[in-house]
């Protein structure tokens, strides 16, 4: 694993969090490299990575000789389309995003059963593979959940769910963050359900496994929400 991308990952993070716990609004500032590479203990080129990325994504926007500072967010974002990195209540938005993905996923399953390539066939039967291996071994396989939900997509045939990765991708990590069930044996056997019924090119019986799938989500997502002492309409 390259470290100074790990750190550079770290240095994004605490930058996305600085300006949340601070209430930055658009059109503040927060300093130059200097300052901000000194204020986190990290040089000066990680800061300038970590910047780079969050201005290709229009969190942040750059003005020559003055600073960094918080961006209006009236381009689009490239890396996050509906502007949701910067919601102050991330686990309500872990939720609502979880909303939608009920809305979405089952009938993006019920598509892709019917349109999948045997191509992509073995992409999701190779990610369940080592899925299951790495949950044997009890380590982290997040990277491989997000990659089967956005083959998934693609694998629709329909023009707009692959549109819509970003917001899926974001609600498979953040379901993930909050709830820890990234190595969990019991999520690893729900895709390997819906790759059964993929397999078959059975809509429904698809559908009826993207359901469950994300119905035993919304069980652990209510259970930490339970934890955390909130409660939001089901």
């Amino acid at each position: 694993m390259n470290v100074e991308a790990t750190l550079t990952e770290q240095v994004l993070e605490k930058i996305v969090e600085y300006i949340k716990e601070n209430n930055l609004q658009p059109g503040d500032r927060l300093g130059t490299e200097m300052e901000m590479a000194k204020r986190m203990g990290v040089s000066r080129g990680t800061v300038r990575g970590a910047i780079k990325i969050l201005v290709f994504r229009n969190v942040l926007e750059v003005r020559q000789g003055s600073g960094t500072y918080v961006s209006d967010g009236k381009a689009p974002l490239a890396g996050d389309p509906l502007g949701l990195e910067l919601i102050q209540d991330q686990f309500k938005l872990t939720w609502d995003l979880h909303e939608i993905r009920m809305l979405l996923e089952p009938e993006i399953a019920y598509m892709a059963a019917k349109n999948i390539t045997e191509e992509q066939l073995g992409k999701l039967r190779e990610m369940c593979d080592e899925m299951e291996r790495l949950s044997a071994q009890r380590r982290e396989r997040m990277p491989l959940d997000v990659e089967f939900h956005i083959v998934l997509a693609e694998s629709s045939g329909n023009l707009v769910a692959p549109k819509l990765i970003p917001v899926l991708r974001q609600g498979v990590e953040l379901f993930i963050k909050y709830t820890h069930r990234e190595a969990t044996p019991e999520s690893t056997a729900k895709h390997r359900d819906i790759l059964e019924a993929l397999e078959a090119h059975d809509p429904q019986w698809a559908k009826d496994m993207m359901l469950m799938h994300l119905t035993y989500n919304s069980q652990e997502l209510r259970r930490e929400a339970i934890r955390r002492g909130v409660m939001y309409d089901a």
